[in-house]
This record gives C-alpha cells, sequence and structure tokens, in this order.
C-alpha cells in the first residue's frame, strides 16, 4: 500500500470519507491542471492540508537518505503546502472529490483554520537526526507539521475523534515551539500521552503514561453508526443535511461523543424492550448545538407512510423543544424505533436562531418530558492509576 493509498484509508475512517478528499485535482484555467494536496481533511470551517512524501528506492547510504529527507520532505513537500495556501487564497472556490465520489465547493473565505501537515515514509538509513524533525517554520506558510508515517497513524488512530486530533495539532505546535526553545527532544508518544493527560507541556517520559491508557472505545465510539447515517435521515430541509449532522458531531471532543453514546445507548435499550423513560439531551455551547435522544412511543405505528409520519413528526417535535431548552442555534435529533426485530434510527437537523417562544413557554409549564441538566466536565480519555 502506498502511502497516499495508506493516509487516505486511515483518514476516510477516522475522519469519516464525507470529510476525505484525495482527489484534488483543479483546472484553474483551461488546459492546465493542478492539485490542491495529495490529501485534504474539510470539516466546515477547519482544513487540514496534508502533502506526502515517500522514498521509493531506499538506500543504505545514509548520506543519501539524508539528501532526499531535505530535498522532498523540507522542501518540496513544504513547497507545495505553500501552494496549497496559495490556490484557497486566489480562487473563490476549488471543487474536490471526497470518498464517496461526492463533489464539494471549498471556499477560501469560509476557511477559518488550515492546518498544514507533511507526512513521509522514508527508509531504515534514514539518520535519527532527519528522524527528530517534527516541524518546519516557513516564513510563508507559517508552522508546518512534520509527521513520519508511523506515528501520524498511531496519533490519529489512538485519538480517533476528528476534534481531538484537531485541538492535539494546536497542542502540538504550542509544545514544539517551546520545547524547541528549551532544547527539550521528544517522541512523538511523549506528545501525544501529555495532550492526552492534560500536562503543559510534554516531557522526555510523558510517553509512559500511555502503557495505563483504558480502552473504553466501545462506550465512546460513534463512527460505526455515524457511517450509516446517511441511510436513516428524517430532515425538513435537503437530503445532503447529513453532512452538516455528521459535522456537529465531528466537532465534538471525545467527551461528548461518550454522552452521546451514553444516552444513544439508553434509547436503543428502550426501544428494544419497548419502554420509555424520557427523551435525554446535552447542549455543546462552543459550536451552539443541541442534541437530543429518544426513544419512539411505544405501541405506536412504526411503519407504512402513516408510521414514517409518526416517526418525523415526533422526532422533529422533540428535537425542537431540546434546541429550544438548550437555547441554542443548532439542534440534532436522533429517534430510534422498534420495527420487528429490526430497530429505526431517524436522525434530524434543526437550523435557525434562537428566539423566545411564549406559546412553548406555556406548553412547558404544563408538563416538559425533559429532565432538568446542569453543567458538568466529562473526561475525554481515562487512565489506570498506577
Amino acid at each position: 500500500m502506498t502511502l497516499e493509498e495508506f493516509t487516505a484509508q486511515l483518514n476516510g475512517s477516522t475522519f469519516w470519507k464525507e470529510f476525505t478528499f484525495s482527489q484534488n485535482q483543479f483546472s484553474p484555467r483551461p488546459g492546465q491542471e493542478v492539485e490542491l494536496a495529495d490529501n485534504v481533511v474539510w470539516l466546515g470551517e477547519t482544513v487540514f492540508v496534508i502533502q506526502m512524501k515517500e522514498r521509493e528506492q531506499p538506500t543504505g547510504d545514509p548520506e543519501a537518505e539524508r539528501r532526499w529527507f531535505k530535498n522532498k520532505v523540507r522542501r518540496k513537500a513544504v513547497s507545495q503546502i505553500k501552494d496549497s495556501l496559495r490556490f484557497l487564497k486566489e480562487h473563490e472556490s476549488i471543487a474536490i472529490t471526497n470518498g464517496r465520489g461526492h463533489h464539494y465547493e471549498v471556499r477560501g473565505a469560509d476557511i477559518r483554520q488550515v492546518e498544514k501537515i507533511v507526512l513521509y515514509a522514508a527508509g531504515p538509513a534514514l539518520p535519527d537526526d532527519c528522524r527528530t524533525v517534527r516541524f518546519h517554520v516557513s516564513e510563508t506558510a507559517g508552522f508546518v507539521h512534520v509527521f513520519e508515517r508511523s506515528d501520524y497513524s498511531h496519533v490519529v488512530k489512538t485519538l480517533a475523534v476528528p476534534e481531538e486530533v484537531r485541538r492535539y495539532l494546536e497542542y502540538r505546535q504550542n509544545a514544539l515551539r517551546a520545547l524547541s526553545d528549551a532544547k527539550v527532544t521528544v517522541v512523538e508518544a511523549d506528545i501525544l500521552a501529555a495532550y492526552m493527560s492534560d500536562e503543559a507541556l510534554p516531557t522526555p517520559t510523558s510517553h509512559k503514561a500511555l502503557d495505563r491508557l483504558f480502552d473504553d472505545a466501545a462506550q465512546t465510539d460513534l463512527s460505526p453508526i455515524m457511517n450509516r447515517l446517511a441511510d436513516h435521515i428524517q430532515n425538513p430541509d435537503s437530503g445532503s443535511d447529513y453532512v452538516r449532522i455528521l459535522i456537529e458531531f465531528a466537532k465534538l471532543p471525545r467527551s461528548g461523543w461518550r454522552a452521546a453514546k451514553e444516552r444513544l445507548d439508553l434509547v436503543i435499550n428502550q426501544a428494544r424492550n419497548g419502554e420509555f423513560e424520557r427523551p435525554y439531551r446535552f447542549a455543546f455551547p462552543p459550536t451552539d448545538c443541541s442534541f437530543m435522544f429518544s426513544p419512539f412511543f411505544p405501541g405506536m405505528q412504526t411503519t407504512g407512510p402513516e408510521g414514517e409520519q409518526t416517526r418525523r413528526t415526533g422526532l422533529l417535535n422533540l428535537t425542537t423543544v431540546a434546541k429550544y431548552l438548550g437555547e441554542t442555534a443548532k439542534g440534532v435529533g436522533v429517534l430510534a424505533s422498534k420495527d420487528g426485530d429490526h430497530f429505526h434510527l431517524d436522525w434530524c437537523l434543526i437550523d435557525h436562531a434562537w428566539e423566545q417562544d411564549p406559546d412553548l413557554d406555556a406548553h412547558l409549564e404544563r408538563g416538559n418530558l425533559f429532565g432538568a441538566v446542569r453543567e458538568k466536565k466529562i473526561d475525554g480519555y481515562y487512565f489506570v492509576n498506577e
């Protein structure tokens, strides 16, 4: 598997195929074709621009490998990063194709954060002083992350959540600048462990904490469900809004995934057992979005035109109330219902500015299915005590 194929597969599984783009050629003018980047991860207002270099015929000569690293990784790849930034600035929009074959227009004016990444796959003779290069600072491109393939893979697979990878890159940039000034050398695992442990800065021994990392993916991983979301959308607007729902989950940190998974498991179990306790909700203020999870009311029809309409109405009503109670601009809703031995998971997105509604206030005073909420800090990653 080539480095480009490896990266497309890795990013597609972590950032989901909707947001991973490896077909990035475009024509700025007739007869000319250029590439935005080898790989692009596009998460609304955030873009990862990734350039890759692979040593196809490595030698056993350390000096030859050093020259390759200098010319291809530190020069050519960084130059291509500069080109990517220039393309985004010069062109109003650029058409690219994601991992599901869908075409999108990327508008540079809509992007607020660009993470610049160079990935490389070197031969075994590459000197250690090259392998310890973890960033490059360019006068025009700014801070550029440099990752060896195995390090990047370890980071992405361990963090496993798009927003956590974005936050990690921010932490990594600040940490590497500070460590460079202090002349402290660390490995990638030190940075990763320090980020996950909320350390101010990594130390050469930070990586030891990874041995105590508790694997609770079953309580947090939403990817299997998100990958099937397009088949279960119930939405008042266009069908393409499922991508907007994905973005709202992609913007959540792992603690948000934990909160969502806990509530999703509750409503699925209630639907399976023909029970209805109450709907659940939480809000994430940084993205101005509320999330609602509910089982369908037992005994009501779920199939056929009438059942589908009943599910749709119930989902929209509950999501509207959760959004209103959370006083957020956006609301994502999930409704679980049973159909014989099978289940429906219906989803919707409501997106409009919050406004006071006296009629809804009066309705909620007469009865409110939702329980009270409180502000709560939820950890993203757990470590076993020493």
